[in-house]
């Protein structure tokens, strides 16, 4: 008896019925439909090229995956492929390198904290098959020069993607709203794909989308559960639900009251002393230097038990470290409870002063080697701090800690506090 599979559809109920075998039977309809609509509805929002494709990701590291893994099988012919990108990108391009053999190539931003056009061209060569550039970046908010990227990537025929789940929906938004900005999307030239969030309740729908749709790779030839690889992501339904509910004006509406907000707590800091804008924001992030005594550590920490969720994000690059603030379209909606909210956390800080790293845990991250790290020092260090495993992350001293380390040991830090956090609970333990 022939069968169909459920993975790629659906019944439509009662009222749509066909005649099948003599009998009725009820009317399928695909369980993608919800995803190409959202595909569809991203690329309208872009105003992309005909021909343009994507498809819905279940999230960031999963569309870096992608990327990376079809700008590798369009060069089949090098031996070592490279990918490009600046040191303000998303880590996930990086793990995604790495898990495909891809050699990542990082490049230092300018004083603006933007890639650098000259560097970014320089590095791209024969074995290059990706540069990666964000709009805006997910660690400072401001876009990367795309227009200028894009050119010489197409000059050196390299495929050129753009990040822009930080906010590229406030950014086209923004343009249809008469906002003058620069030239991202697939507008610019040299652009093949980008990454793009779409604002939800409820997390967000990560869509992949292409200027020209790319043909999936066959991973194995078919056989039982093959069509497993034609199923919906978890979750396309209820989003497209909710865009589909918010429409393109209730988006428009919606990006507006994010800009207008972010003006309005970006022209609050000027007067706050101790706090200065790390960049001009261009989209939804917010990142703040500090100074006069006000520690960066401590204010993240401040922000988030006044009810705004803030991270401090370590030194790199020369850089100071900075708090980075998120506005999105719930935030939105109270600016001015967010302005009062920074100017407590602002006075809080100064009067608690730099957190204060104990002189024996910072003599004893020298001795680290991140190679070798275990869960068990991670405890150590906590136990030192007088943190708990749990609710370490977030916390001013864990924070400090963090910037006190290297880059490759803060990473290494990071990684065995998440397997001491996912150790399994088993019954009777």
């Amino acid at each position: 008896m022939a069968t169909t599979s459920s993975s790629t559809t659906t019944s439509t109920g009662p009222a749509d019925e066909t005649v099948h075998g003599g009998r009725a039977a009820p009317a399928r309809v695909s369980l993608l439909e919800p995803e190409r609509r959202l595909v569809g509805f991203a690329l309208d929002l872009l105003e992309a090229p005909e021909g343009a494709a994507g498809r819905l990701t279940s999230g960031g590291d999963d569309a870096a995956l992608r990327v990376v893994l079809a700008a590798r099988e369009a060069r089949p012919e090098l031996r070592a492929p490279s990918l490009v990108l600046p040191d303000t990108g998303d880590p996930a391009y990086l793990r995604a390198a790495r898990a495909l053999g891809v050699r990542a190539v990082v490049v230092p931003t300018d004083g603006a904290a933007r890639a650098q056009v000259g560097p970014m061209a320089h590095a791209m060569d024969e074995q290059t098959v990706l540069a990666v550039v964000s709009a805006p970046s997910p660690a400072l908010g401001v876009v990367d020069p795309v227009t200028w990227i894009g050119t010489a990537a197409s000059a050196k025929r390299v495929a050129l993607h753009v990040d822009a789940r930080a906010g590229g929906w406030l950014l086209a938004c923004g343009e249809r709203l008469g906002r003058v900005g620069p030239t991202w999307g697939f507008a610019a030239p040299g652009v093949a794909s980008l990454v793009l969030d779409l604002p939800l309740q409820r997390g967000a729908a990560t869509l992949l989308l292409h200027r020209s749709a790319v043909p999936a790779a066959p991973c194995a030839p078919p056989g039982p559960g093959h069509a497993s690889a034609l199923r919906a992501v978890p979750g396309a339904a209820a989003a497209w639900t909710e865009v589909a509910a918010r429409g393109l004006d209730g988006h428009l509406l919606a990006a507006g009251s994010v800009l207008r907000a972010v003006e309005l707590l970006a022209a609050a800091v000027d007067p706050l002393a101790g706090v200065h804008l790390a960049a001009e924001p261009e989209a939804g992030v917010l990142a703040l230097w500090t100074s006069e005594g006000c520690d960066p550590f401590t204010l993240a920490e401040q922000l988030t038990l006044l009810g705004w969720y803030a991270e401090a994000q370590p030194s790199w690059s020369g850089g100071p470290a900075t708090v980075r603030l998120v506005v999105d379209v719930a935030a939105a909606t109270e600016p001015e409870r967010l302005v009062g909210i920074l100017e407590r956390a602002v006075g809080a800080a100064r009067a608690q002063g730099p957190i204060s790293v104990p002189t024996r845990v910072r003599d004893h991250l020298p001795r680290l080697d991140p190679a070798r790290l275990t869960t068990g020092d991670v405890a150590v260090l906590l136990d030192a701090l007088a943190l708990e495993p749990h609710t370490a992350l977030g916390t001013a001293r864990f924070e400090a800690l963090l910037d006190l380390a290297e880059p490759t040991l803060r990473a290494a830090l990071l990684a065995r506090l998440d397997d001491l956090l996912r150790q399994p609970v088993r019954a009777g333990g």
